[in-house]
């Protein structure tokens, strides 16, 4: 007996010097979230992909025959082929339990009580060239830049949507990431703000469930947008009597200078000092129009949306307007009753221009090109189109001299063209806007502070530089704070009710109404 109890004692002591195998947090977490595929998802163990860690389900496998709408245009080749390139995601992000934590999808933020009037509902444009770049999630990146290993098994189950063992993500693609916080919303948590946030928060450090669809692949997204401009110009201009847009000449020589080759109007040969026939320059992607009225007959505001697959009327799902001709038309007629007693007298040749030397109390109304309005100072187009009543509105005092450098420099270009007592408008690529960084989308929240949020694509601006284009200048990136008269998007500050400000995305042109109050104001 003695030595029975010698043995169990000597067995107890060896087996208390045996460790327990010790994991990281990342380690215990990639094992919870396999152990999770097991359970509910077995058909996806064979889908682990080993770079990343993550596991994949394939919606869609992807238009590889679409064909390319521009040179800019990648069409349906593979987005992982591509050097640099821009693509642009619909995603909708949740935990494992299926609660929506994020989305850019406007039907599911409704179906979860997220949607707002304010939140501009469209693809993401995320950079997702060779060198390593996620302003979204890791996870995004690296299923598009790597061959998504597929078994052999799920793909025999599924020949409607398979065509092999190895996806290459491109157009049309959508597949459903589940991936551990590392290559998601990592240590944060869900972060999504301004509209784009669920009903429900990520924890951090935890795994989530990413849905991911690609809408388009381009080159340059600053190429994109020149294009959706000059389309709008273009066939404007053919459908006017007038000459709708005029593109604005370059005096100074500066960087952003044309050759004139894209003006739309008759260019004629200015001299130069030693009386040569030379061609005016002319800033590129940059247009003002002083013949614009709120009518429906302005052709080129009806048909302004660019063909580009993601981007269709913003206000299709709306319970208040039928589509996009029926919000214009009660617009306009805001616009012409507000302001109809204010109209100058004189000719649109006759009314005098503010030019550079002096100011004017003005009234706008911003717009994406799919016909979004992101921003207005007109109490009656935010109750039209936020369902906000406000009566605080107030006609903005501008100088060209004084507030260049407060205001986005297509202000600074575009509204000394402008008539006193007229309406106008001006139409813009990014460059003289809110260039390669945008404006991140924010939500204040009532009775506590909060940081509007960060937008990760800041970070490629010094990278890119928009890659060396031909219309930067030194007016590109002017402080949103001031446009939004006190909105800033890099502070902490308190509210006491619920606020979204509209996200302004990277690369994205912008077009504004403008009615100058006829009082000239002479400069100081």
């Amino acid at each position: 007996m003695k030595i029975i109890i010698t043995l169990l004692l000597t067995l107890f002591a060896l087996s208390s010097c045996v460790k327990e195998p010790e994991y990281s947090g990342d380690e215990l977490e990639a094992r919870s979230l396999k152990a999770w595929i097991k359970k509910n998802r077995p058909e996806l163990v064979g889908n682990y992909q080993e770079k990343g860690g993550y596991y994949v389900d394939v919606l869609n496998w992807g238009d590889s025959e679409a064909t390319a709408t521009s040179e800019n245009d990648f069409g349906g080749k593979p987005i992982m082929e591509q050097d640099t390139c821009w693509v642009f995601y619909n995603f909708t992000g949740y935990d494992l339990d299926g609660n929506v934590c994020a989305t850019r999808n406007e039907v599911v933020a409704r179906m979860q009580a997220s949607f707002s009037d304010r939140t501009h509902y469209v693809p993401y444009g995320n950079y997702c060239g060779k060198e390593e770049y996620y302003a979204i999630v890791e996870g995004s990146y690296l299923a598009s830049r790597n061959k998504i290993k597929l078994s052999e098994e799920y793909v025999a189950s599924r020949p409607d949507i398979c065509r092999g063992t190895e996806l290459m993500l491109r157009k049309g693609s959508k597949v459903r990431l589940y991936l551990s916080s590392t290559i998601g919303y990592g240590a944060d948590g869900s972060s999504a703000k301004g509209g784009y946030e669920g009903q429900y928060s990520l924890d951090s450090n935890v795994p989530m469930i990413l849905d991911m669809e690609v809408v388009r692949v381009v080159k340059n997204p600053s190429d994109n947008e020149l294009e959706m401009v000059e389309a709008v110009v273009k066939k404007s201009n053919e459908q006017s009597e007038k000459t709708a847009w005029h593109q604005i000449e370059n005096k100074e020589g500066e960087e952003g200078e044309t050759d004139g080759d894209n003006d739309t109007e008759s260019s004629t040969d200015t001299e130069d000092t030693e009386g040569e026939n030379k061609e005016p320059k002319y800033y590129e992607g940059i247009y003002y129009s002083n013949t614009f009225t709120p009518t429906d007959d302005f052709a080129h505001l009806q048909h302004m949306r660019p063909d580009v697959e993601g981007l269709g009327n913003p206000y299709k799902d709306t319970k208040r307007f039928a589509d996009m001709a029926e919000f214009d038309k009660k617009l306009w007629k805001i616009l012409n009753e507000k302001f109809a007693d204010k109209i100058a007298a004189t000719s649109d040749e006759d009314a005098k221009e503010i030019g550079d030397d002096n100011s004017a109390m003005i009234w706008y109304v911003g717009r994406f090109l799919d016909g979004f309005i992101f921003d207005t100072n007109i109490d009656e187009v935010k109750e039209l189109a936020f369902d906000e009543k406000d009566s605080g509105g107030t006609a903005l005092s501008y100088s060209v001299s004084s507030n260049k450098d407060e205001y986005i420099s297509a202000w600074a270009y575009g509204i000394p063209k402008l008539r006193y007592g007229r309406w106008g408008a001006i139409i813009t690529t990014s460059g003289y806007a809110y260039g390669s960084t945008g404006v991140a989308a924010s939500t204040s929240t009532s009775g506590g502070s909060y940081n509007a949020g960060y937008n990760a694509l800041a970070n490629l601006y010094n990278y890119y530089s928009m890659m060396g284009s031909a219309y930067y200048n030194p007016y590109s990136y002017y402080n949103y704070y001031n446009y939004y008269g006190g909105y800033n998007n890099y502070y902490d500050y308190e509210e006491t009710t619920s606020t979204i400000e509209t996200e302004i995305a990277p690369y994205t042109p912008l077009i504004f109404y403008v009615f100058v109050e006829p009082t000239e104001t002479a400069d100081e």
